[in-house]
């Protein structure tokens, strides 16, 4: 495939993926504090449902073109030491690392601000996958933290994006 197409594609998954994070912290935080916590929770969950099943269309491509990406400029360098040894293999793979630990927060959103209690192996994937419970089930006490640090994380990767070019 050209790479040109696979980094387009990737940047609209990422686009898409950062920019929803950060409509949350730039945007839903302040209306939190205007509208109080209980109806705020009831917003944010309905959202959060929302999220978790439209997400993965920009999400899985988004990591599967990061990753391609990646392991054809390691082999474009000669392998990963020769990589590493450059500016841009190293800001890459912190790059990598970032994204890795913004995947960490996605995949584990549903059991960071869910309250769950299934304890069967298909009662944790249906609620990964449409989060199940309703908004009394939300765990509010949590959307500040995670989702600043989601946005730093998101920020980070932009800016290491760019810099790998430049440096």
């Amino acid at each position: 495939m050209d790479h040109q197409i696979v980094v387009i594609f990737h940047l609209l998954c990422a686009v898409l993926f950062v920019g929803a994070v950060a409509m949350e912290v730039l945007i839903l935080e302040p209306v939190r504090k205007r509208i109080g916590e209980e109806l705020f929770q009831r917003v944010e969950f309905y959202l959060f449902r929302g999220i978790r099943r439209t997400y993965p269309f920009a999400v899985i491509p988004l990591y599967i073109t990061g990753f391609y990406m990646y392991f054809g400029y390691v082999e474009s360098f000669g392998g990963f030491d020769a990589f590493i040894g450059t500016s841009f293999g190293v800001l890459l793979t912190v790059k990598m690392a970032l994204a890795l630990g913004l995947l960490t927060i996605f995949a584990t959103s549903p059991f960071v601000f869910m309250k769950h209690r299934s304890r069967s192996a298909v009662g944790h994937f249906k609620h990964f996958l449409i989060v199940t419970g309703g908004p009394e089930d939300f765990r509010i006490d949590r959307f500040e933290a995670v989702h600043y640090l989601a946005l730093g994380l998101g920020v980070g990767i932009v800016l290491l994006a760019k810099l790998m070019f430049m440096l």
